[in-house]
This record gives C-alpha cells, structure tokens and sequence, in this order.
C-alpha cells in the first residue's frame, strides 16, 4: 500500500489489556513512540521480502512432549547420581564406623596368654623388646 505509517517503539512500552482487541496495543510512554510516514510503495523490498518469507507450522504439542522428556530424563539421571552418592557416603561411614570400633582388636585368635608365651620359650623381656 501506499501512504503507510510505521510505528517504531520499544517492546517494554508497548501496554496490552484484556479489554484491546486482538492484535491492538497501547503505550506507556507516548513520547518514546517514533513514526515514519512511507509515501510509496517500493517493490524490489517486497519482491526480495517474499522470495526469502518461510512459513512455519510448528508442532508445539510435540515440542513441549520432547522437552518435558528431555526434563525427565535430567531429573531420573539426577536421581540416580544422588542415590548413588547416598549409597558411597552409607559405605564410607560404615568403613569408617569399623575402623573406629574395637571388634577388630579382641579376637580371640590374636590374643596370646602368658601360658602361651612362656611354652614358646621367650622371656617376658624379649617380648617386650619385640614389641617396642
């Protein structure tokens, strides 16, 4: 068309009720709206505007079904590295606790009697030096 006006004006003053129609806006601040008043129309913009226009369909129900699958299987790897962790930290403790407890040290295997040591034939002092 010829005789058109263009309204140039940033996105964060544009102001949209529910009562507007549909596709109508208003301003906020109308001294931040800028217009151009174009007389002629000019048909090599057009022409190259159309050679170049792609028009989408985008299936929006299968994307939102793929990034509501891709957020699952996040929080299921997620889940999994936290239980995992949960399991690492329950057998370290465990190791730990073992470590700390005495059951290691009064085995009756290990334990020698006085008896023992004097059929082996060493003297109290020769058992004292090995043990230092």
């Amino acid at each position: 068309m010829n005789h058109v006006e263009v309204v140039y004006t940033p996105w964060s003053n544009l102001k949209k009720s529910p009562s507007m129609d549909v596709g109508q806006v208003g301003f906020h601040n109308h001294r931040m709206v800028r217009m151009l008043t174009v007389e002629k129309r000019v048909n090599e913009i057009i022409n190259r505007l159309n050679k170049t226009r792609v028009e989408r369909r985008p299936d929006l129900k299968a994307d939102k079904e793929a990034s509501n699958a891709a957020e699952k299987a996040e929080r299921k790897i997620q889940l999994k590295e936290k239980k995992r962790r949960e399991e690492m930290e329950r057998l370290e403790k465990g190791r730990q606790a073992e470590i700390r407890s005495y059951k290691g040290l009064m085995v009756a295997e290990k334990m020698t009697s006085n008896r023992q040591i004097a059929s082996a034939g060493k003297s109290m002092q020769e058992m004292e030096d090995e043990f230092v």
